[in-house]
């Protein structure tokens, strides 16, 4: 009866903010790759509407690294067959499968052993994520990564659970959907080296389909001499993301909006005395994941596209509402951590930091593409800065208080 309960507050919680992130994306206050109608992103006039000029670009363009993941369009391709139209069904799937995905990260966090409230909140944590939330917002330009995450959450279900085939069914969906998810490789590795036969079964496998794929797909599109030109092209995009002053602030920006607070939190609760040496495991698996995919995002991939940084979180989501609640603990509680949040002095100098990381971020935070004041990135960003400001007042008031008691 727990189970249904908490499961029925899941579904809850995914719909209310599903529906959110559906609302700001089309909000007339702003314009987004959802409302822009039949216009690029410097307005000019197109043929047909944004999105389905996209699809048709990623189905048949000249980008060689959007024909090599099929997935999506083919998805949405299906549903024009059967009287959906592209746009609309490109906005189903996606709000759909990021739906999905919230009660996969909510399962997971319950297997690696979460109570329902802190999977609650790790659902919640997934969906309020800056690169969810704002998933169609410019630049985050979202296209692949909702079949991507459903799958490699699905992966690491299934590798919990020990399933082998439908580890390797869905892991191998991640990377057709995406590349990038063989990154996720280590971390199995980690995750599944209890069992080194059935590591190396999912790992050897996934990789076989994977390459067996690419080895019939490519030569039908056409693109098996490309690919290898545009892989050596990506390596200039290091070039790009640090080419000024103001890119290299704007790439730090994104690596802050979209990493800084859930990497505080896990660090934070890696210390604490209730991770467990399986949350240990996890967490390994997280930050070798978050490096490597950080590296070659530098290298290899626009920063600005913050949704690439994302990546690594999907092991780091299940674990959040874990982190959250043991750092609310070692501070006494809800009530008495907003309770020392609320004192005058504190309020004051948090609202200082506010006001000085806000203009600090206008000022240095410039967007190199699209209109500045059609996103919140500024405001998620300043938030971000100074809840992780409060946890370390606390610690000062929590250190001082300490040392009066003895």
């Amino acid at each position: 009866m727990g189970e249904r309960r908490a499961m029925k507050k899941s579904i809850l919680l995914g719909l209310v903010l599903t529906a959110l992130s559906l609302a700001l994306h089309f909000a007339s206050i702003w314009v987004t790759m959802l409302n822009r109608g039949a216009q690029t992103w410097d307005g000019q006039p197109l043929a047909k509407d944004y999105i389905e000029t996209m699809i048709d670009d990623h189905g048949s363009g000249k980008d060689i690294s959007f024909r090599r993941r099929p997935l999506t369009t083919w998805c949405v391709e299906a549903l024009h067959e059967v009287g959906i139209p592209p746009k609309e069904g490109f906005i189903g799937l996606g709000f759909l499968l990021f739906f999905f995905t919230g009660l996969l990260v909510f399962r997971l966090a319950v297997e690696v052993g979460s109570t329902n409230g802190q999977a609650l909140f790790a659902q919640g944590f997934f969906h309020l994520s800056p690169t969810v939330l704002f998933a169609w917002f410019d630049p985050m330009y979202t296209y692949d990564e909702p079949i991507q995450y459903a799958a490699l959450i699905g992966a690491l279900l299934a590798a919990q659970h020990r399933r082998t085939l439908i580890c390797i069914a869905v892991f191998t969906i991640a990377t057709i959907a995406h590349e990038t998810s063989l990154l996720f490789v280590p971390a199995l590795y980690l995750l599944l080296r209890a069992d080194k036969s059935k590591a190396f079964t999912v790992i050897g496998s996934t990789c076989l389909l994977f390459a067996g794929f690419l080895f019939f797909y490519l030569p039908h599109v056409g693109i098996v001499g490309a690919s290898t030109t545009d892989a050596i092209d990506r390596l200039s995009t290091l070039a790009f993301n640090f080419s000024s002053w103001t890119m290299t602030i704007e790439t730090a920006s994104y690596l802050v909006m979209t990493l800084a607070l859930p990497a505080f939190l896990l660090w934070r609760f890696s210390r604490s005395s209730s991770c467990s040496p399986s949350d240990k495991l996890w967490l390994r698996a997280f930050w070798f994941t978050l490096l490597l995919n950080t590296f070659l995002v530098l290298i290899a991939a626009k920063a600005r596209e913050a949704r690439v940084l994302a990546l690594p979180l999907l092991l780091g989501w299940p674990l959040i509402g874990k982190a959250l609640f043991a750092e609310i603990e070692r501070h006494g509680g809800w009530r008495s951590l907003l309770t020392f949040v609320r004192t005058p002095r504190v309020a004051a100098i948090l609202v200082a930091i506010a006001i000085a990381v806000y203009f600090g971020v206008r000022y240095a935070f410039v967007l190199s593409t699209g209109i500045p004041a059609d996103n919140l990135f500024h405001e998620y960003l300043v938030a971000s800065v100074v809840i992780i400001a409060a946890s370390l007042l606390a610690d000062r008031h929590l250190s001082r208080s300490q040392l009066r008691a003895s």
